[in-house]
């Protein structure tokens, strides 16, 4: 029987940690954590000038572990997806079964829980971490990923998220690209998604719910602008998905189309954009491609009211 290796991937106080003891008691499984490397060869946890090291350490001992049958966790936040794939790569030659051990938990509770620990990661960090978070994806290499919610966790009501007193139908967008308000322009996008997946018609009903917690009238140099930006809204926009989306639905996929909706725009931007969109088509698997693209169109269709389409 093969060993399994479990990530733990997750935002700072989502719960990675204890959820990892868990699962060493379940499956007698040997834990190896950035943190406790870091501590151990740095001398201090919270250095992160030598993280090369830390994770050459980590990766090192995780193969050895695992090249002698042991069940192996690799305790990180390991929220980016590039780095993921290189973990899973280093993996190839050492037959295991590999699980994604996914922590959905609210930023909100996230936040919470720093203020009651002793070692505190500053919010700045926190909301750095969840504007770049990747939701974890199949295409990564996985055998099994398991999307874990807090305790006693009910899917949030997505018309208090729309319509309650702070909803997104009232918020303006407060931009020239936009007509809309955020949540008309999800309803808009909605509308024209046709004859899609359930999948679909969900990530365009939530892909700029993020915008609420994003906007910013600054631009991406720190300095005050007259109109508002959203930098990085399709990760929260994916993250916070996890808690709106219905639970009969993939979960996973309707994040996924919601964290890659911007990247249509930005590959119309890049040299040798057939080459970078058949590598992106390459990457998430023709499916999904085809879908990143329907609500790139429905997208783009939604962005002014019907009566400025035809001036």
């Amino acid at each position: 029987m093969k060993p399994m290796f479990m990530m733990m991937v997750g935002l700072p106080y989502s719960g990675k940690s204890c959820y990892a003891e868990k699962l060493k008691e379940e499956f007698n499984a040997v834990v190896h954590s950035s943190d406790a490397i870091r501590e151990e060869i740095l001398g201090d946890v919270q250095d992160q000038n030598n993280n090369g090291k830390v994770f050459d350490v980590l990766h090192r001992r995780v193969i050895e572990d695992l090249s002698n049958g042991r069940n192996v966790i690799y305790d990180a936040t390991n929220i980016n997806y590039k780095r993921r794939m290189d973990t899973i790569q280093r993996l190839s030659k050492v037959p295991c079964e590999k699980v994604c051990e996914f922590m959905a938990t609210p930023f909100a509770d996230c936040v919470e829980r720093s203020k009651h620990r002793d070692r505190v990661v500053p919010y700045e960090v926190l909301e750095r971490m969840y504007k770049s978070i990747w939701i974890p994806q199949y295409y990564e290499g996985w055998d099994k990923i398991h999307v874990i919610y807090p305790d006693g966790f009910k899917t949030l009501d997505v018309k208090e998220l729309f319509w309650g007193e702070n909803g997104l139908a009232w918020l303006d967008q407060d931009n020239p690209h936009h007509d809309l308000t955020v949540g008309a322009h999800c309803i808009a996008t909605y509308a024209n998604i046709h004859n899609g997946s359930p999948e679909l018609y969900e990530a365009a009903m939530l892909h700029d719910i993020g915008k609420a917690f994003t906007k910013a009238f600054k631009n991406s140099k720190g300095e005050d602008t007259d109109i508002a930006h959203y930098y990085e809204h399709h990760h929260v926009s994916a993250y916070d998905s996890l808690f709106y989306t219905q639970p009969a639905l993939d979960v996973l996929y309707v994040a996924g189309l919601i964290q890659w909706h911007m990247r249509p725009f930005e590959l119309e931007r890049v040299p040798h954009a057939e080459k970078a969109a058949a590598k992106f088509k390459r990457l998430i698997g023709d499916k999904m491609y085809a879908d990143v693209m329907a609500l790139h169109e429905a997208d783009i269709k939604a962005k002014m009211a019907p009566a400025e389409e035809t001036k």
